[in-house]
């Protein structure tokens, strides 16, 4: 069934809810910085918070990864492989002849497109798809809910014990389910998030920071496992066991990141996440500043959402993981909103700022990161390692206001914010 433009009750009660706790965040933040600010022989609590998550963040980047290996590679069970497709002909043809080529059973194969109220030529293209491919099965939907609405459509029609969810974007490789599937024989494992990787990351210096972007990503969230930490699904290349997903009631559709929201909830059913370096998963980057502010606006807000939605449930993970998700949340979130008072307070009082030490700490976090994830998944070496260093640091200054930008306006916007198709253009864009 559809989402219609129907809010319940209880929609309006969870954006009520969010929007009341993002606004006591913003406060507490402001209020805290202020105060710091006020009574300077306060300051030594950023000082001892600094340090207890400086403690964390070697344990970290020094942590030896964990090694994931398959066990038995006779273990194929049925997978099925959901992509939702909005107005995606210039990429979808490519998916399907990557997927149909993968190196794995076919009678043990469930692949389905869902054409989420497609205006473009993707209805024609699927068609012509499935006459070269008779077991491509299609789903075609009128509404327009989103991708979690495109998978909860579905996802009860369905039969594989593992699902796998791919961009239309993506491009597959051949060996990538016989190399990841086995993983799932431990019990323990719930999903496992593959490493992406840009397909079009020389066509400017967006798509080609994007890359070293998602380098940095892969290499701080094996070494957040390594430590107990979180690891985070990144919605493209993502593989969760099914009983998981009936489990967690699907995927939430009253969110900006289905993937992050479902990072929570699989955690909180108690299942930990795997991270897999090779194979990677490509994706389309996206090649103007627009459309990377629209983006990244969607994953900061989906980001900061989950937290409000799970807290004080997250709490019940264990110190290991409550330690990282502190570290995590304090730089990515309340860092950015604590930096405008911080600043008034500097220029109009001559203090010195008091977040600096934090500030240091996330930018040792990312240079180690680019230059680690650089050095090791793009082979890049020498002058060109600083050099790209110093590009993918420049880039990240984005972060700022986007982050900054989410946060305020959770305060006040009275539902969350619609959901925005990226474009993509295929080996021709």
């Amino acid at each position: 069934m559809g989402i219609s433009n129907y809010r319940s009750s209880n929609d309006i009660s969870v954006d009520r809810d969010r929007r009341f706790k993002a606004t006591l965040v913003v406060l507490l933040v402001w209020g805290m910085v202020s105060l710091l600010h006020w009574r300077s022989d306060l300051q030594w609590l950023i000082v001892g918070l600094t340090a207890l998550l400086s403690v964390q963040t070697v344990r970290m980047l020094m942590a030896k990864p964990i090694s994931v290996a398959s066990e038995d590679i006779a273990y194929l069970p049925t997978v099925s492989i959901l992509v939702p497709a909005k107005n995606e002909s210039a990429v979808l043809a490519d998916l399907v002849h990557s997927l149909f080529q993968l190196n794995y059973p076919s009678d043990r194969l469930d692949i389905w497109i869902i054409d989420d109220g497609s205006t473009d030529a993707t209805p024609q293209i699927l068609s012509k798809l499935q006459t070269q491919f008779p077991t491509l099965q299609v789903h075609r939907r009128a509404s327009k809910g989103g991708k979690a609405g495109a998978l909860n459509a579905v996802f009860a029609s369905t039969q594989g014990e593992i699902v796998l969810i791919c961009d239309a974007d993506a491009l597959v490789p051949a060996n990538f389910l016989g190399e990841i599937v086995p993983l799932f024989q431990d019990r323990a494992i719930g999903a496992v998030q593959v490493r992406k990787s840009i397909s079009n990351a020389d066509t400017n210096f967006l798509t080609r920071c994007q890359q070293m972007e998602m380098s940095c990503d892969c290499f701080l969230q094996i070494h957040r496992i390594a430590v107990a930490g979180m690891s985070e699904l990144r919605g493209n290349g993502m593989l969760v066991r099914r009983e998981l997903l009936e489990k967690c009631n699907g995927w939430n559709e009253d969110t900006g990141t289905e993937d992050l929201d479902l990072t929570f909830k699989l955690y909180l059913a108690g299942a930990e996440l795997a991270f897999v370096t090779n194979p990677a998963i490509q994706e389309e980057g996206v090649t103007t500043w627009r459309n990377l502010w629209r983006q990244h606006c969607r994953w900061a807000e989906g980001g900061y959402q989950r937290y409000l939605d799970y807290f004080p449930q997250i709490l019940t993970l264990g110190w290991a993981k409550e330690i990282d998700l502190l570290l995590f949340y304090l730089l990515q979130f309340l860092l950015p909103i604590g930096l405008i008072p911080d600043l008034i307070w500097t220029i109009f009082y001559s203090h010195y700022p008091i977040l600096l030490p934090l500030q240091t700490l996330l930018s040792i976090i990312l240079t180690v990161g680019f230059m680690a994830g650089v050095y090791q998944f793009q082979g890049i070496r020498g002058w060109s390692l600083l050099w790209a260093t110093i590009q993918g640091s420049l880039y990240m200054i984005h972060w700022i206001p986007v982050m900054i930008v989410t946060t305020l306006s959770l305060c006040v916007k009275r539902e969350r914010s619609p959901w925005i198709k990226t474009e993509h253009y295929g080996r021709t864009g």
